[in-house]
């Protein structure tokens, strides 16, 4: 998908229309691409060409587009970097990647300066918004130059490197996914034949633009002529309340973002009429949490979807048709994916049995940037191994169980932390509940839960492992119940179980 051409396909049919909002400002699909056009400008005065690498390291903020679009106009390659970075973090990735410039924030910029180190060497620009350094330029002098001069049309193979994306290196050292340009081509196609996305949408963003879905969602509102209302911090109230300003259509997030909404006093005030669905995103959604806000919102659809940004993301997805029917599945496979569940010795399961999810399509990262081992660990025979675990119903919808790593084997038998977690989320004193194995002497693993309880109630522990019993086999029961303000988490929101023990 050559991103810059659809986006002025877009331009000309839709140009006074608002492509993306942000409180009170927002921009329209005529400026969204006349900014694009003076960072190309830009980075092309200062000898950045097709193929060089470009960071962005921005919270949730409008301009985050303006300059993606940019990037990808001149054919030099996004890297899209979280917000939250510290500086040896930060330091690190633009060493791997090779970036000669990093667009940034003023405040950012002055918490990481003294860490860049080597990075300096080679980064030839730096770009602040809000702000001055006499070492910087400034974006919102950038934004606000004379008309562009018109850059000669650069040529997008679309096998060519488009992304490198980091992960957040919760099991090590962040590696970096390299998407191409047609990786890029199948979220929106996606979205637009298995919910029927399309320019009516107004889609609420809440998780980092820096995540594989602010690049995609980016993509998707330059190909439908969609709106993005852009959401920088959690403020569950905030969000119900511009759903139904905005008129925004559907939205997707964690779970502890929906467990926030459902906290929120009197949510009866909102209407939410224009919301058609949300996505509930993490390796594993705890059913009770779709089936409590289903019910709170009935006119709401609830579904999931299940990717990687290896794989651009989505592997499956829930069509809106079948969302009460087949809650608790992650959907069907998606076009031009093809997917099986494999055993411990690569041999594929029988149908309803439980096996890991390989999967093999034009939707598939390129690889590890600098880091051949890891892909070749990552994608055997054309198959990318997941390491999660699966199992697949008689009609073809797919189950997410939880990572292979994540398994609980205690005396010789497998238990899913989804199983225990799902449990504890039924009892009405808990708010969020996570389950690890621990080790045991006289199992080899025992199970521990740690869970958030609800204001001003004492953990009871005996009362909750009695609970478990009721719903549980003995041997799914939690040996250890620990109670905490708060579950340790990823920076996309999942439980950093390695933090539970």
């Amino acid at each position: 998908m050559d991103v810059s051409k659809i986006l002025q396909a877009t331009v000309a049919r839709l140009p006074d229309k608002k492509a993306v909002i942000f409180g009170d400002k927002s921009f329209t699909f005529s400026e969204l691409d006349k900014g694009a056009e003076q960072i190309a400008n830009f980075l092309y005065r200062r000898g950045i060409k097709k193929s060089d690498r470009v960071a962005i390291v921005f919270p949730n903020i409008p301009e985050f587009l303006i300059i993606y679009f940019g990037i990808i106009r001149l054919g030099a390659i996004g890297v899209p970097l979280d917000f939250r970075f510290k500086g040896n973090e930060l330091a690190s990735v633009l060493i791997d990647a090779g970036v000669s410039v990093l667009f940034t924030l003023q405040n950012k910029f002055a918490e990481v300066e003294s860490d860049l180190g080597a990075v300096r060497s080679f980064l030839h620009t730096v770009v602040l918004f809000e702000g001055e350094h006499p070492e910087t330029f400034s974006l919102e002098a950038l934004l606000k130059e004379g008309a562009p001069t018109k850059l000669d049309e650069v040529k997008i193979d679309e096998e060519e490197e488009a992304l490198y994306l980091y992960t957040s290196g919760t099991t090590g050292k962040p590696k970096g996914v390299v998407l191409s340009f047609r990786n890029l081509d199948y979220y929106p196609l996606t979205m637009n034949r298995v919910v029927g996305a399309g320019e009516s949408d107004v889609i609420g963003f809440i998780i980092p633009l820096s995540h594989i879905s602010g690049p995609i969602v980016s993509n998707m509102i330059a190909l439908n002529g969609s709106t993005i209302v852009l959401f920088e911090n959690l403020r569950p109230d905030r969000i119900l309340n511009d759903v139904d300003h905005y008129g925004i259509t559907y939205f997707f997030g964690v779970p502890p973002i929906f467990q926030a909404i459902l906290r929120v006093p009197h949510r009866e005030r909102y209407q939410l009429k224009s919301l058609v669905y949300v996505s509930m995103m993490g390796t594993n959604i705890p059913l009770p949490l779709m089936q409590e806000f289903r019910q709170a919102f009935p006119t709401v659809k609830v579904i999931q979807g299940y990717g990687l940004t290896e794989t651009s993301p989505y592997i499956t997805l829930m069509p809106l048709e079948h969302a009460d029917a087949k809650m608790g599945s992650i959907g069907l496979t998606v076009p031009e994916i093809a997917l099986k569940l494999l055993d411990g010795n690569d041999k594929e399961v029988p149908q309803g049995d439980v096996g890991e999810i390989v999967v093999k399509g034009p939707m598939v990262m390129k690889g590890y940037h600098n880091n051949p081992e890891a892909t070749q660990e990552m994608i055997k025979d054309g198959w990318l191994h997941t390491g999660d675990l699966g199992k697949i119903d008689q009609d073809g919808f797919v189950y997410h169980l939880g990572r292979k790593d994540d398994m609980i084997i205690t005396g010789g038998l497998n238990v899913f932390p989804a199983e225990v977690e799902n449990v504890l989320l039924k009892h009405p004193d808990i708010l969020e509940a996570g389950a690890v194995g621990i080790p045991d002497e006289d199992r080899g693993q025992a199970i521990k839960a740690v869970v958030v309880l609800t204001p001003e109630k004492p953990l009871d522990k005996k009362a909750l492992i009695a609970f478990c019993r009721e719903h549980l086999a003995n041997f799914k029961v939690p040996k250890i119940v620990e109670s905490r303000d708060s579950l340790p988490k990823t920076s996309t929101g999942k439980i950093a179980r390695r933090d539970l023990a």
